[in-house]
């Protein structure tokens, strides 16, 4: 895809690690499970930042994907509660809400060519719209018409978040080689009207909420927004942590992240409070939606697993049509192994970058990684590493079937891992199997001619379209 992965693979193949130069300044290059487990697990406590940039944008600065150290675990440890275990299964019915809604709009689009095979239709821009309204649903309680709307603002602004540029990439140059002309002049790497647009978007919803509480509405909802206002009332008294987060498939169980004196003496300032929203609107939209499109495009490239898959789920239905969903859809194992190889070829963040607080010889090696260096972790090379994954090019989900699991899990990051993995990984996961299981179960989807084109803004990894046919099965 880029030429990271090339370069991965002509200097780190067969070795611990490397060191290059970007823009001038050294960068060490980790492709080894276990120095990758050293730096993002063991010695986290040193490793707890990522690599400091520039956005000369307050709002940006104030997110908990941007904040360092105490600030940081103290903006975490407020959010965590989101995505327990409760909380999620209270979200189902809503996300399923967003399906049938998706569902409908995909009807309609069959029906102009008189319900036969429908034309080419960018499936990214199906899902883009599905998950900016789970978002928008589960985390602020309003309903949105983003399936509905074609142009809706929102995911046209969201859309622009992740474009790329000519302009674009010369502001992001000028503040990694001039960084104090960037300073000075107030560049920022985001388009100020998109930004601008979130943070009066969130302003709206927060406003709303207020309104209703202080009107003394008889439902109180426990939702994001909701959990990041009582913060700002009770100074933190309001989380819930009856719920333990684990992540099963892991090698080890992640370290909590308490709650401290020296992380609650304060609650969130309402900037603060602002920029979360903002961060989980973007951050809600682009992975969950590209994951979801890839995912179909993966099985429209490759009808057999496209069948087996909805066999099983065919099967599932039929079993357990009066079980609880948020129970019954984890157990559907193909599914889990075509998400999971869908995020080793396609992760959504296509690198990790860590900078350590101190000075730091990394195990083994010799090597002294120098205070606020930056450590990055090429993901979407490590995926695609023959030492790591067996035809690593090709699609292949039963690699991921508890039987067939090989692999170290630090060579398969698609969400990261230790403390500072990501955040919202358990309700991406639910949203994105809500989706493909009724969407498989009601359609066929077919592959086209136009080829996949694949971009990257911020870090993340975008297709420019999926393109798929669509017929429906009854």
């Amino acid at each position: 895809m880029d030429t990271t992965h090339e370069t991965v693979v002509r200097l780190g193949t067969g070795s611990l690690c490397f060191g290059v130069y970007e823009l001038g300044k050294p960068v060490l290059y980790l492709s080894d499970p276990e120095l990758i487990r050293e730096v993002l697990v063991k010695d986290f406590h040193i490793f707890t930042n990522r690599r400091k940039f520039i956005t000369n944008d307050p709002m940006f600065d104030k997110m908990v994907g941007s904040a360092r150290d105490l600030e940081w675990k103290r903006l975490r440890t407020v959010m965590s509660p989101t995505f327990t275990t409760g909380k999620l299964k209270r979200m189902t019915p809503l996300i399923l809400e967003c399906v049938d809604t998706m569902n409908d709009n995909i009807d309609k689009i069959i029906a102009k060519n008189n319900g036969q095979l429908s034309e080419p239709v960018d499936m990214k821009r199906i899902t883009g719209a599905y998950a900016m309204e789970v978002v928008i649903q589960v985390a602020f309680g309003r309903k949105v018409s983003a399936l509905i709307e074609p142009n809706n603002p929102i995911i046209e602004n969201a859309r622009k978040m992740f474009s790329t540029s000519l302009f674009s990439l010369v502001k992001f140059l000028t503040i990694m080689l001039a960084p104090n002309v960037a300073e000075t002049f107030k560049i920022s790497p985001f388009d100020r009207k998109v930004t601008q647009f979130f943070r009066d978007f969130s302003l709206t919803l927060i406003d709303d909420r207020k309104r209703g509480l202080e009107t003394g509405s008889p439902v109180k909802r426990a939702d994001f927004l909701q959990l990041l206002l009582d913060s700002i009332k009770n100074n933190n008294q309001a989380m819930d942590g009856s719920d333990e987060y684990t992540d099963s498939k892991s090698a080890e169980k992640y370290r909590e992240i308490q709650p401290t004196d020296d992380m609650t003496d304060k609650s969130l300032t309402n900037d603060e409070l602002i920029s979360q929203c903002v961060l989980f609107l973007i951050a809600g939209y682009e992975s969950s939606a590209t994951t979801l499109a890839m995912c179909l495009y993966n099985i429209a490239k490759h009808p057999d697993v496209q069948q087996k898959l909805y066999e099983e789920i065919t099967k599932f239905t039929e079993q357990k049509s009066s079980a609880d969903p948020y129970e019954a859809f984890f157990a559907l194992k193909y599914m889990d192994a075509v998400i999971d190889e869908t995020l080793r070829l396609f992760p959504a963040a296509i690198f990790l970058e860590r900078a350590p607080s101190e000075d730091y010889e990394l195990k083994g090696t010799g090597i002294t990684i120098r205070k606020d260096h930056v450590v990055h972790i090429p993901t979407y090379a490590i995926h695609r590493d023959p030492d790591n994954f067996v035809d690593p090019e090709v699609f292949r989900p039963e690699r991921f079937l508890s039987e067939n699991i090989a692999h170290n899990p630090y060579t398969y990051l698609p969400f990261g891992a230790g403390p500072r993995n990501c955040l919202g990984m358990r309700l991406a996961q639910l949203e994105i199997k809500l989706a493909l299981v009724n969407l498989v179960r009601r359609y066929v989807f077919y592959a086209t001619e136009k080829p996949l084109e694949l971009g990257v803004a911020t870090g993340i990894m975008k297709p420019k379209s999926v393109d798929l046919r669509i017929s429906k099965r009854f």
